[in-house]
């Protein structure tokens, strides 16, 4: 059996147990809090997506090239980058419930915005890579919520998903309240790439929220040095400097 097709029918048996789990434990809506939900439609239609022309780099709203003047001077190892919607109302508190409740059910549904996303793009690629924590913190936490995002997705999308592709080897203090630079010297040398997994491959490269964009680039950077081809970023949610508070 290859490794697409063992991905569907593991799939395919993630889903249904936890369509008999829903039944047993109704989830509730992370927005209303109404039961039988994951996120319910009401909620749904409230959050607030990053639609129209936007910088393919950080996503920030665009009138004309669709680069803004901030990353114009700034060089890019990823080829493009999207989020579906900004980190605030329900979409946050999910995003909450998938990093610090480890809520593999949310993640189903996530991952399907995510889907939404990679089909309505022209990005072509081979494999689908998360950012990874560092042993330290994937011990501490029991798992990664860039892995419950995006193995769920390269079920969807029928790509492989390759999480040995890419290893952080170094743990890093705090990004909350860093700059786009210093948040890049804070994830300086932070991960190492597998050129066996990497070399000539286009990757979608997969996390939860875009702040700066310091730890993709850096993620992005490891994998190109290491023969990678093109690396589109994705994420769940992008965070707002009208919105106070990220994570």
């Amino acid at each position: 059996m290859n490794e697409i097709k063992r991905q569907k029918l593991n799939n395919t048996l993630h889903n249904g147990v936890w369509r008999l789990v829903d039944w047993v434990f109704p989830p509730t809506c992370p927005g209303c809090g109404i039961e039988g939900e994951l996120i319910c439609e009401t909620c749904e239609s409230k959050m607030p997506r990053l639609l129209g022309k936007r910088c393919k780099f950080c996503g920030l709203s665009v009138t004309g090239a669709n680069i803004c003047g901030s990353c114009r001077g700034e060089d890019h190892s990823f080829e493009a980058f999207q989020a579906y919607g900004f980190y605030t109302g329900v979409l946050r508190d999910a995003v909450m419930r998938l990093k610090y409740q480890n809520d593999i059910g949310i993640a189903r549904k996530l991952a399907e915005y995510l889907e939404i996303l990679v089909l309505s793009s022209n990005w072509t690629f081979d494999i689908i890579v998360p950012i990874p924590l560092s042993s330290q913190k994937l011990e501490e936490r029991g798992y990664n919520q860039a892995s419950r995002l995006a193995k769920p997705l390269a079920a969807l999308l029928e790509k492989p998903y390759r999480p040995d592709a890419l290893t952080r080897i170094k743990e890093i203090s705090s990004q909350v309240g860093l700059d786009r630079r210093s948040r890049l010297e804070n994830v300086s040398n932070a991960f190492r790439a597998n050129p066996k997994i990497a070399k000539e491959k286009s990757i979608l490269l997969v996390d939860d929220v875009f702040t700066t964009g310091a730890t993709l680039e850096s993620a992005a950077s490891e994998l190109k040095m290491a023969g990678a081809k093109k690396i589109y970023a994705l994420t769940l949610a992008k965070t707002s400097r009208f919105v106070k508070n990220f994570e």
